[in-house]
């Protein structure tokens, strides 16, 4: 992946190169989804997971497709409303998603917060 401050090389002058979100909501007329970056393909690769339950995060999150502390946490969290938006068990998810990498702080701290 290039350097965000790469030079051009016709005016030298440094060139802003997109970012990619680590994790964002997205609501498909199917019903809402966690949009993940997958971590595990980095640097070569950019390539999304889509997650439509809490089980489908767990699994991402146990891949190590979902790095870092604060990460985590939002993923959590999000994990959480998504249980809740697709009308699943808010209190299973919320216990599966803290469980998925039990030495996680944040991770557990996200989703009891949203519980």
């Amino acid at each position: 992946m290039a350097d965000q401050y790469a030079q051009s090389s016709e005016d030298k002058r440094p060139t802003q190169i997109p970012a990619v979100p680590a994790i964002r909501w997205d609501d498909p007329p199917e019903g809402p989804v966690l949009v993940l970056l997958d971590q595990t393909r980095l640097p070569g690769e950019e390539i999304e997971l889509v997650c439509t339950d809490a089980p489908a995060l767990v699994d991402a999150i146990r891949r190590l497709a979902v790095r870092g502390a604060p990460l985590l946490g939002i993923a959590g969290a999000y994990g959480v409303a998504l249980a809740a938006a697709r009308g699943f068990d808010v209190d299973e998810a919320a216990d599966s998603l803290a469980g998925a990498r039990p030495t996680a702080v944040n991770l557990a701290y996200g989703a009891r917060r949203a519980q």
